[in-house]
């Protein structure tokens, strides 16, 4: 059993201490830091750290990539410091007064938003996303009976968090924008009040509020309005702190929250969000109806890039926004082949490496990736070192791409990417999807085994 109370203690020492952690989370694979000076960081010395695979300064934040073992370190972390004692009185203008944020560009602000908004409840939306997966497998092979009572209790938990996907959203945006988080979750709850959503589906029912005329939407599932409203409700809440006697505070504002964010969503927000949530939606279908070749293979090639700069995060409110507009999502199935590409690559220098450091890195990698679906390890691990693979895994990728976009695959549910998920992956979308990623595995093998990976490179 690894020694995570070491390592966690190392990492901490390295990164500058725990008095220059502004802030802490952690994703799949990776701590994330928010430092107040990263020039004190020790970065040589945390790469060649046993259990570190990488160390990154991306997105306004200090990355230590750990892989599978990341929780069990970040935990570690929090026992041993106060660390998580400033994660939750962090406010949002501490969290970006770091340098790195400073520095950091438009994009990278944008992805650690995204990432730290959807992150912290991952594990529950893949496993349910699953779980909704096997469903459609099961009733697609006639296992399973969609009027019987077990369908019913068990889509009910694969569906319940993306019907309520406002509420996750509204606590984890509240916690980054500097809202009071439970206000903001009452506020979601109530866009998906039993009432509310009858009314949207009365298309004969006229709705006002004081004679101001309501353009009621469908908020359960919908990503951009929450949000939005989110942001709407810090920036008020701090206006009236400056205002309002401290010691009434905690009674006046919930109460001007509900009586002005509230209906400030459904007046302007929802409406507006609802008109760009379907021009996105369409004007990135319009691009896959252009040339859905091209758009698979820029996703199918790019895609490991993307992973390695920690952009991949910015493509999950798109995702998340086409299963609330058009109940499936198109734009991830090209990239599917990546994962397998990915293992296989890990796989070949497994095999073909006589360095028994190497082959240890490789093996776990590739079952990481293959099985797991997590894909850092390898990247960074494996296949940034030997740049001929990396390029040749990308370009194979494409080709897997290609055969996604040009088919139509879809992903009508968020299920994680592995050998586990393809007969799940299967009913949504059909044999093409199987096909794409068998074609990533068997191509970016063979090319890596054959001719991208030269056993003596790594012997000399």
């Amino acid at each position: 059993m690894a020694d995570y109370s070491k390592l966690a203690k190392d990492i901490v020492e390295h990164v500058g201490g725990e008095e220059n952690v502004n802030s802490l989370t952690h994703c799949i694979t990776r701590l994330r830091f928010k430092l107040k000076d990263e020039s004190k960081a020790d970065t040589e010395t945390l790469k060649n750290m046993q259990g570190v695979i990488k160390v990154m300064q991306a997105a306004g934040q200090y990355q230590v990539v750990i892989g599978s073992d990341v929780e069990d370190v970040y935990d570690q972390i929090l026992l041993q410091t106060s660390i998580g004692d400033k994660n939750s009185s962090e406010s949002v203008e501490a969290a970006h007064s770091t340098s790195g944020d400073k520095k950091g560009s438009v994009v990278e602000k944008i992805t650690d938003l995204i990432s730290g908004i959807f992150m912290p409840f991952m594990g529950a939306f893949t496993g349910a996303g699953l779980l909704k997966g096997f469903l459609v497998l099961f009733t697609t092979l006639s296992l399973l009976d969609k009027t019987s009572t077990t369908y019913t209790i068990l889509y009910a938990a694969s569906d319940g968090i993306f019907y309520f996907l406002p509420v996750f959203l509204a606590y984890c945006a509240a916690q980054k924008f500097g809202a009071k988080p439970f206000i903001s979750m009452a506020i979601a709850c109530a866009m998906c009040y039993p009432s509310m959503t009858g009314l949207f589906n009365d298309k004969e029912a006229v709705v006002t509020f004081f004679s101001i005329p309501v353009k009621l939407i469908s908020y359960p599932s919908s990503v951009l309005p929450i949000l939005i409203t989110v942001y709407a409700q810090s920036k008020l809440e701090k206006g009236l702190m400056k205002v309002i006697p401290k010691i009434i505070q905690s009674i006046i504002i919930p109460l001007v929250d509900f009586v002005i964010v509230f209906p400030l969503a459904l007046i302007a927000i929802g409406p507006v969000t609802d008109v760009v949530s379907r021009g996105l939606a369409g004007g990135i279908q319009a691009v896959f109806s252009f040339s859905p070749a091209i758009a698979g293979l820029v996703l199918g090639t790019l895609w490991p890039l993307f992973i390695v700069f920690g952009l991949h995060w910015g493509f999950l409110p798109i995702i998340m926004n086409n299963y609330s507009v058009l109940g499936y999502d198109y734009i991830m199935p090209p990239t599917f082949g990546a994962n397998f590409g990915i293992a296989a690559a890990c796989l070949a220098v497994f095999l073909k490496t006589r360095d028994k450091d190497l082959k240890l890195v490789s093996g776990s990698a590739s079952i990481s990736a293959l099985i797991g679906g997590v894909t850092e390890p390898g990247i960074y691990g494996v296949l940034m070192k030997n740049k001929r693979i990396f390029i040749c895994m990308c370009v194979v990728n494409g080709l897997s791409g290609i055969i996604a976009a040009v088919t139509g695959s879809i992903r009508t549910a968020q299920v994680p990417i592995n050998v586990l998920t393809m007969p799940a992956l299967y009913a949504m979308s059909g044999p093409a999807i199987i096909i794409s990623m068998v074609v990533s595995f068997v191509g970016v093998f063979l090319v890596t085994y054959l001719f991208a990976y030269k056993n003596e490179e790594q012997t000399k």
